[in-house]
């Protein structure tokens, strides 16, 4: 097997306190036939690492070019590569501080060319900064734990998100997919993607919070789960929000991966969000994740919960 099939890339869906991680083998994170998407798949330390040794490299190889070619530059000190080293920053920054300069055609040809190669590399450095700020990024919160409780006589399956924005979005689709342990018709175990039905996926106008919920009937393919089921231990669910931020004029998504484990059974949501019976709604942010047992919270005629 080739050392690039044999790779391993790691990604991970997180929130505060729990992660899924998937892995891919033969895929490398970072591709260098593909610059502009491995910059802006960088973190931002990352990012700022990888510019400031792209610059060390090429002023490097300029001093060490300077230096090879002893008389080229004027006032260049003798065996002085820390000098060329500064010579070649000063030039590829086409700043210039007139001490030393070109003195012969080789360095003068030398100079040109890390001049267009440093005018190059500022303005794609300046243009991938520029578009690193302005991708547009989803503020959603997502509860730590989906729960399973009672809506009358039905058994529900509740996901809470909140628009962690202070303006509200708008259009917003969500999409819930579930991974269930199978056995196929040759023997072997896969994952099988079922999409959940939601009693409302999308939401024009999402100003605080939205419960996702999803009716276990007969029709799920999670009916009867419970909390010692086999399939509770291999589930994987997967939550992905899309919607539109008027303020930045552009879609924006984000996503949350749960395992079977983290559902909480015979909980529900306490109230995130308070109606002052006339124009004003609050949501405390803090309590999206916040679960009581679903026996003690009554019904609360001013609540505003999607």
């Amino acid at each position: 097997m080739s050392s690039h099939k044999s790779r391993r890339t790691r990604t991970t869906l997180a929130s505060k306190s729990i992660t899924m991680n998937l892995e891919k083998i033969g895929v490398s994170r970072f591709d260098f036939n593909d610059p502009y998407h491995f910059a802006l798949t960088l973190s931002w330390a990352e990012f700022f690492i990888v510019v400031i040794l792209a610059d060390l490299a090429i002023n490097a190889v300029f001093a060490l070019i300077y230096f090879a070619v002893p008389g080229c530059i004027a006032n260049l000190p003798a065996n002085s590569l820390l000098d060329a080293f500064f010579f070649s920053v000063e030039t590829l920054a086409t700043v210039g501080y007139g001490v030393m300069a070109p003195a012969t055609r080789y360095g003068h040809v030398m100079v040109t060319m890390e001049i267009f190669i440093g005018m190059l590399f500022t303005a794609t450095m300046t243009g991938l900064v520029f578009v690193r700020f302005s991708k547009p990024k989803a503020k959603i919160l997502f509860a730590e734990h989906p729960v399973v409780t009672q809506q009358g006589a039905r058994a529900v399956l509740m996901l809470r998100v909140g628009n962690g924005r202070v303006n509200a979005l708008s259009d917003a689709v969500a999409r819930i997919t579930v991974l269930l342990l199978a056995v196929g018709p040759d023997g072997q175990p896969f994952r099988h993607a079922h999409d959940l039905k939601l009693k409302r996926a999308d939401m024009p106008f999402f100003p605080l919070t939205w419960t996702l919920v999803h009716e276990l009937d007969a029709s799920s393919p999670l009916h009867g789960l419970t909390p010692d089921s086999d399939a509770i231990k291999q589930l994987r669910m997967m939550l992905s929000i899309t919607a539109r931020d008027p303020s930045l004029g552009a879609q924006v998504h984000a996503a949350q991966g749960y395992r079977g484990a983290d559902i909480a059974f015979g909980m529900r949501y306490a109230d995130a969000v308070t109606w002052d019976g006339k124009d004003t709604s609050v949501a405390d942010m803090r309590k999206i994740s916040l679960l009581e047992p679903e026996a003690s919270i009554p019904l609360d005629p001013h609540r505003n919960d999607a």
